[in-house]
């Protein structure tokens, strides 16, 4: 470190510094997607706009925890650098959540400060001047190691209007308290060369010690047994939202 405050835990782990930086929850709130109860049609959409822009530089991780279910895809930002106004993800409509509630709590988070500070505080600024921390910050805690290649293989697939979705999981907290990082795992689809195809990925029914994904490939002509690859990663606020 060559500027600011260091602190270590009792494991001797850095915990923040100017140079290890920790997210910051800077807006949640909850959507609504797929067929509840009171929904006279499915909702394949989930549009977010954030109370306030977003304005850093950086792109808003965003966090999704389905109340149960739901399995999603096409994760996208609106705005831009300095602006980022909100984001939108579709629902994969795919058995068994074409006829499901698959609404949600969701949460961004970013590396930079906002929280004004308490009477009573700690705020650290970086070199440039900026606060990367304040006390009153809400901080997101980590419950799961970063992951890009623990996909399985699972028994889930099956075919649906011409394309075979081969189903993956990944071993997961067991805990309904935690959040995937959604941003990476659901941004954009999957190019293998060929075509390009939807990953949706997400939680089955009462499931919560596995993550799970599909991929799809044209029958007859893919395979499809490529797998995500894309970084995700558990976790929590560390005060309630």
């Amino acid at each position: 470190m060559t500027y600011g405050f260091r602190s270590r835990n009792g494991l001797n782990l850095f915990q923040i510094d100017s140079e290890n930086r920790v997210l910051n929850v800077a807006a949640s709130g909850s959507y609504t997607i797929g067929k509840p109860a009171w929904a006279p049609k499915t909702i394949t959409q989930a549009v977010i706009t954030y109370p306030a822009p977003i304005t850093t530089t950086e792109a808003p991780h965003v966090f999704l925890n389905p109340t149960n279910q739901g399995m999603y895809h096409t994760l996208m930002h609106t705005g831009g650098p300095g602006n980022w106004t909100g984001f939108y993800f579709l629902l994969q409509l795919m058995p068994p959540f074409n006829g499901s509630d698959c609404s949600g709590k969701w949460l961004v988070a970013t590396f930079s400060s906002t929280s004004p500070p308490n009477q009573y505080d700690l705020r650290l600024r970086n070199a440039a001047g900026e606060q990367i921390f304040v006390g009153a910050d809400n901080l997101l805690l980590m419950t799961g190691f970063p992951v890009n290649e623990g996909w399985s293989h699972d028994r889930r697939g099956q075919s649906q209007s011409g394309v075979m979705w081969s189903g993956f999981q990944m071993p997961w907290t067991g805990s309904f308290d935690d959040y995937f990082l959604a941003s990476t795992l659901l941004g954009g689809k999957s190019n293998n060369g060929n075509t390009t195809r939807e990953t949706p990925c997400g939680f089955h029914a009462g499931v919560r010690n596995t993550l799970n994904g599909y991929m799809g490939a044209l029958i007859g002509t893919e395979t499809g047994f490529d797998k995500n690859g894309r970084t995700t990663f558990a976790a929590r606020p560390m005060r309630p939202l």
